[in-house]
């Protein structure tokens, strides 16, 4: 089997989601805590960004907790 390059794998991930360029740059990786905050301020729309090897990163809110990739988008 092939393996695909994660950058080739995350480009072919945004284009099946059909993300703009916009909305790429408004993905944020969110802990379970910081997601929620943001949740519940219902001034975003948010959408899970899949991850091709289910990782996950340091949030970029908290900085301490491990999070997932979300586009998170003003309404």
């Amino acid at each position: 089997m092939v393996e695909l390059n994660p950058t080739v794998r995350e480009q072919e991930i945004y284009e099946e989601m059909e993300l703009t360029p916009e909305m790429v740059k408004s993905i944020r990786t969110l802990c379970a805590t910081c997601l929620r905050h943001f949740v519940e301020a219902k001034a975003f729309k948010i959408a899970l960004v899949p991850s091709p090897d289910k990782s996950m990163d340091t949030c970029t809110v908290c900085q301490t907790n491990r999070g997932h990739d979300y586009v998170v988008m003003h309404r």
